[in-house]
């Protein structure tokens, strides 16, 4: 892979007007230049504006991009051209989210067959990293019996996607039994860390109440890749009321530096545990101001350059 290598404020002002009020907060985590990749992730972006949102990723000095599995049958058939776009591009195609792939613990159904075909794709493309979640229900009681076969199956696919050059990680998601700390403990000790690495996400991890830098120093020999995003101060509030009043909206999320996560802190940590690998941008969300996900990404990329990352 050598050639790889919110709303209201945003219609209000423009891009340089916000990105100075949300990257001056951030000035002190930039004490030194960080070692860590950047990417975005195209989903803050509609499907048809997959390839426009490649070339705004591309454009903005990102290095890699995280990708959905729709792209599997789009564009199974052309794969060398999307390769080839991507080299154009100069962006890695980091990580893969692997959709279809439904590891609920209460429902153990066969996932293998999807997994090796997300696998085999994404090996073609050049890729890193695929994605999986574990489908549980928050504060789910499942027995120990369910959580180790849950475990058992997610540790399978790691070493499907090990076989095809690819590493496997989980991914916490709100929603999910991943959604709590206790969740996230539970599905790690039962998959081989050997087999299955750690996606944090940490704008996921701070609306849950989850301490993000807890997290990763708990997890840092794990760890896989970082996503970064904010969570609105709205948004927090009503989730240290009940997390039931942010589950199903899309205004939750904003861009880095917008909202309540402390992300020098998070910098800091990073340091800490030595974790030099992938951040990727994730912002899943709909709710842009007048700009578009195009000005969200540029201010993301500005308040990344202030956090200390090269992008």
């Amino acid at each position: 892979m050598d050639h790889w290598s919110r709303r209201e404020f945003l219609k209000r002002s423009g891009v340089a007007g916000i990105s100075s009020l949300v990257t001056g907060r951030l000035l002190h985590g930039a004490a030194e230049a960080l070692p860590n990749p950047v990417g975005y992730a195209t989903i803050s972006w509609p499907d048809g504006q997959f390839e426009h949102a490649l070339d705004t990723i591309s454009r903005l000095g990102f290095q890699g991009v995280q990708v959905l599995g729709w792209i599997r049958e789009k564009y199974g058939n052309r794969v060398e051209y999307l390769r080839e776009r991507l080299h154009s591009l100069k962006l890695i195609p980091v990580i893969l989210s692997c959709w279809d792939v439904n590891l609920k613990p209460e429902d153990p159904k066969d996932d293998v067959a999807q997994l090796q075909s997300y696998a085999a794709f994404f090996q073609k493309l050049g890729g890193a990293y695929l994605q999986v979640t574990d489908g549980g229900k928050p504060n789910g009681s499942y027995s120990s019996e369910t959580l180790r076969q849950l475990g058992a199956r997610m540790s399978v696919m790691g070493r499907i996607a090990r076989d095809h050059g690819l590493e496997l990680g989980y991914h916490p998601h709100g929603g999910t039994l991943g959604e709590t700390r206790e969740g996230i403990a539970q599905v790690l000790d039962a998959t081989d860390p050997e087999q299955v690495k750690l996606i944090v996400d940490i704008g996921h991890l701070a609306l849950s109440g989850v301490d993000p830098m807890e997290v990763l120093r708990s997890y840092g020999d794990r760890l896989l890749l970082a996503h970064f995003k904010d969570v609105s101060k709205e948004a927090a509030a009503l989730a240290r009321q009940s997390l039931d009043q942010v589950r199903d909206r899309d205004d939750v999320f904003c861009e880095v530096g917008a909202g309540v996560v402390d992300f020098p802190a998070v910098v800091r940590t990073f340091r800490e545990v030595s974790f030099k690998g992938w951040i990727v941008i994730e912002l899943d969300t709909n709710k842009f101001g007048s700009g578009g996900p195009d000005a969200s990404a540029e201010i993301n990329r500005m308040a990344m350059k202030k956090l200390g990352f090269a992008v």
